[in-house]
């Protein structure tokens, strides 16, 4: 009885860590939504000195995600679904493929025709593209929607552009939260699915980096220690060097203000996050600080004059990651709006599969189509 008792508390704390991640990118997105295209003067100006404090995009108090959670919620499908095909059929190594047809599913929530026949796909099947919540446009991304549209799935070896947006790290930590078993494995495939759409390394990169991340965060490890784990497996790549220097760059800033506030000046020495490696390292620099307070780590990722949503949305990934979905304020997740599909992809991702080798479950072959 006290092995059952210690694999469920186990199997809680993974839930809560892992829902902690989801929810806290999703609300971290919502709150930075109104205030993406403001410089930091407008914001003050509107918000007060302190800026934004809570939702404030609709009357009632409530807030709502953008293109960033809708992509994650997306790439959190295609490796589900990437995962069953890989327990049922004993056939692994198709998480690329199979998440490049659940981004097609975005792009078709954003009201583009999706540029090939993929009905062998199994485009109308899983939970996730039903949700008819998801299908509105909240500021897609140019490079995510252009890349899809185009018919072809980009490669490291075969670049579809060369950008470097920050469309890689908004949408990666399932990737971490899923392949935590082996952080060069999360590395590589963060980098395989930001090639998707994105073709220039310090894109990809970011995207590798930051899974790597998550996923030593997701087996417990600091956070300090996880980003020295995740540089090492940065070197190992080439045209790293963008990359290497700013990451670099946040350590030295967040060492020389322990023990005092993170304000806008210090997040305008790393740039206003529009580029993968600017959104990566304004995020871990509100992350390292306030490691073990996720309403000031946020509040301080989305008020600045750049791509708040973005920085609050992988922000709220991390320390929502290491705090824990209990360690969230209760009101923002209240009056998140779809909080619903979010909380069920945290939780699934924290399942990774219900299904066994010969010994399907029906809901799960449901849900999570292993194709």
């Amino acid at each position: 009885m006290e092995n059952i008792n210690n694999q469920l508390t186990v199997a809680e704390i993974k839930k809560d860590k892992f829902l902690g991640c989801i929810l806290g990118g999703a609300i971290g997105d919502a709150l930075g939504a109104p205030i993406e295209f403001l410089s930091h003067e407008a914001i003050k100006f509107k918000y007060g000195e302190e800026g934004i404090q809570s939702y404030v995009e609709y009357p009632n108090g409530k807030g709502e995600f953008t293109d960033d959670t809708q992509m994650l919620l997306f790439t959190a499908e295609g490796l589900l679904r990437a995962l069953h095909r890989s327990v049922i059929r004993g056939i692994g190594g198709a998480q690329t493929q199979i998440t490049y047809y659940s981004y097609l599913r975005w792009l078709h929530t954003q009201g583009i025709s999706i540029p090939r026949a993929i009905d062998s796909y199994g485009f109308d099947e899983g939970w996730l593209i039903k949700r008819k919540e998801l299908f509105k446009r909240r500021a897609p991304g140019n490079s995510c929607l252009s890349s899809l549209e185009s018919g072809e799935r980009g490669t490291i070896e075969k670049p579809i552009n060369n950008s470097k947006g920050c469309g890689t790290v908004m949408r990666i930590a399932p990737a971490g939260l899923l392949f935590n078993f082996n952080r060069e494995a999360a590395f590589k495939v963060g980098v395989d699915l930001s090639a998707i759409t994105h073709g220039h390394p310090t894109g990809y990169l970011s995207g590798g980096l930051l899974s790597s991340i998550i996923a030593d965060l997701s087996k417990g490890l600091d956070l300090e220690t996880s980003i020295s784990n995740g540089l090492e497996q940065l070197i190992k790549w080439d045209n790293h060097t963008e990359v290497f220097q700013i990451v670099n760059k946040v350590l030295d800033i967040h060492s020389k203000y322990i023990g005092k506030e993170i304000t806008n000046s210090e997040i305008e020495l790393l740039g206003e996050g529009w580029v993968a490696e600017e959104a990566l390292a304004i995020s871990l620099l509100c992350s390292l600080h306030y490691q073990n307070d996720f309403k000031k780590a946020v509040l301080t990722a989305i008020n600045h004059g750049g791509d708040s949503d973005s920085t609050g949305a992988v922000t709220g990934n991390l320390v929502g990651l290491m705090v824990g979905e209990s360690g969230i304020p209760y009101d923002w997740k209240e009056n998140l709006l779809f909080k619903d599909i979010v909380e069920e992809i945290g939780n699934d991702l924290s399942i990774g599969c219900k299904s066994y080798t010969y010994d399907e479950d029906a809901e799960w072959l449901l849900k999570y189509p292993g194709y």
